[in-house]
């Protein structure tokens, strides 16, 4: 019976031995899964899409994913800052997601966006009985997306006129001008040909390349708006309208200096 029990305890001291000497296996520990990116934008401008974003909770780097047609996407890059820049040209949708490690978070609602550039060369007088005094932006056009693209103006009859907003910016006050007759903060533009008619069909221009549109300044008269024209007090900015398919945008161009790299583009509802 002492015999067993030496053995026993024989037994136990070899098994422990075996146990203390074997290396403790290294336990990874999974990182928590980061918060969703929240406010993600996605604007074209300077020839580039600028992306940016808010801080995710427990983020470490940043997936960005790319598609051409907003169901297959890609991953384009990852970074640690909350912006990035593409230079890629066309209809592209975006989507961001936040990495801590091995655990990722769930993605951000993608966004689109559409490369297209413009700008006002300058601005000239309505030269038809209807327009006669009215002020005309032509607005030079580089659809660099390689899709035809529908501007968004009147109806057929041209009762039914979409607003494209005219703001002039006043350089030494820092402030947008109010209008001459109705103390507004921008002056209501519309679609309309060369000659500054609005009741004409100009609802959809689907077109390529390079090419300009017209809108006409609704209350900028002559003379009272001639004051406009030193850029070196003011600035002219025109936002304007256009689809790409059902999806909507948003074009923002200027006569300043700057003016071909003083654009955006962006999606709107």
């Amino acid at each position: 019976m002492k015999q067993l029990k030496k053995r026993m305890v024989s037994m136990m001291l070899i098994l422990l031995l075996l146990v203390t000497a074997i290396p403790a296996m290294p336990v990874e520990v999974q990182a928590a899964a980061p918060g969703r990116v929240t406010g993600f934008s996605a604007v074209y401008m300077q020839g580039k899409t600028k992306l940016s974003w808010k801080k995710a909770r427990g983020a470490k780097k940043y997936e960005i994913y790319r598609s051409t047609n907003g169901k297959t996407f890609k991953k384009v890059k990852t970074v640690k800052t909350r912006s990035w820049k593409d230079t890629k040209k066309g209809e592209l949708w975006y989507k961001v997601r936040a990495v801590n490690g091995k655990s990722k978070g769930a993605f951000s609602a993608a966004k689109s966006v559409y490369t297209l550039r413009g700008w006002i060369p300058f601005r000239v007088q309505g030269n038809s009985f209807i327009s006669a005094g009215t002020s005309i932006f032509p607005i030079a056009l580089w659809n660099d997306g390689g899709k035809k693209v529908s501007f968004i103006g009147n109806s057929k009859d041209g009762r039914n006129m979409k607003t494209h907003p005219i703001m002039v910016y006043n350089k030494q006050t820092g402030q947008f001008e109010k209008t001459v007759f109705t103390n507004q903060s921008y002056y209501s533009g519309a679609l309309c040909n060369a000659a500054g008619e609005t009741n004409i069909r100009t609802h959809i221009l689907k077109r390529k390349g390079k090419y300009k549109i017209y809108v006409a300044g609704l209350g900028m008269i002559y003379p009272y708006v001639n004051a406009y024209d030193d850029s070196s007090k003011y600035a002219y900015y025109i936002i304007t309208y256009f689809k790409v398919g059902g999806r909507k945008y948003s074009l923002t161009v200027s006569n300043e200096p700057t003016a071909k790299k003083d654009y955006m583009v962006q999606r709107v509802k």
